[in-house]
């Protein structure tokens, strides 16, 4: 049994959970400090981990493209309609001078660095650091305070957060389902199985008979050996 509970804890343990590390790095407070610090702790050997960080990297790249794919005519219309107001507030002019002309040239012929990603630009700036007690600190708040600065990876960071995170029973993970089916009934037919399970329950139904509390069965067990 011990055996089999081990196999079962290495296969639920040695996969890598995609989104509570999306989660984490999207938490201004930690980024990728926690995925660098604890996948080398939680994998062995080292060469895993590292395949795992790069699994998660990646991931992470291909969501935000996909909501730049997605929100990038937004922001665009958005950055176009500040520059109209902008540009309108600008007295123009129709005379151009030889030093306007000598700027066009410069600028077409300057190289134009390339401007950095959102995501970029947030995993470079460093982390935040809450002022006093940090458990009143919540991410999506903070999110919602920069959806300004960033605003494609707000949205991207607002969904993921806002996953309900689900937990699994010990009782579902290590299955005790042998002992109701055993390897003695696994051999019976399905109809025998089924009488076999159905019956059990009709009678104590009938008879108004409850199953015993787990914290009791340790005791009976005594009980009955004494």
């Amino acid at each position: 049994m011990a055996i089999s509970m081990k196999e079962k804890f290495d296969k639920y343990w040695g996969e890598c959970n995609m989104v509570m590390a999306l989660a984490s790095i999207l938490d201004p407070r930690c980024k990728l400090y926690v995925i660098n610090y604890c996948f080398p702790l939680i994998y062995k050997p080292d060469y895993v981990a590292s395949e795992n960080i790069d699994k998660v990297v990646k991931a992470l790249n291909s969501i935000y493209d996909g909501y730049v794919a997605v929100y990038k005519g937004e922001t665009c219309n958005e950055d176009h309609n500040v520059g109209n107001n902008s540009s309108s507030n600008v007295p123009s002019s129709s005379i151009v001078t030889g030093f306007d002309q000598i700027m066009n040239i410069v600028r077409e012929k300057q190289a134009i660095p390339p401007m950095k990603s959102e995501l970029e630009a947030y995993l470079e700036e460093s982390v935040f650091i809450p002022d006093g007690n940090s458990n009143s600190f919540t991410a999506l708040e903070w999110w919602k305070n920069n959806s300004v600065k960033y605003k494609i990876l707000s949205k991207m960071a607002a969904d993921i957060l806002a996953i309900p995170i689900s937990t699994v029973a010990s009782e579902s993970t290590f299955s005790a389902g042998g002992r109701v089916i055993d390897e003695y009934r696994s051999r019976l037919n399905e109809k025998s199985i089924e009488a076999l399970i159905c019956g059990g329950d009709w009678l104590r139904n009938k008879y108004g008979l409850k199953k015993k509390q787990k914290v009791f069965e340790a005791e009976e067990e005594i009980i009955l050996k004494i």
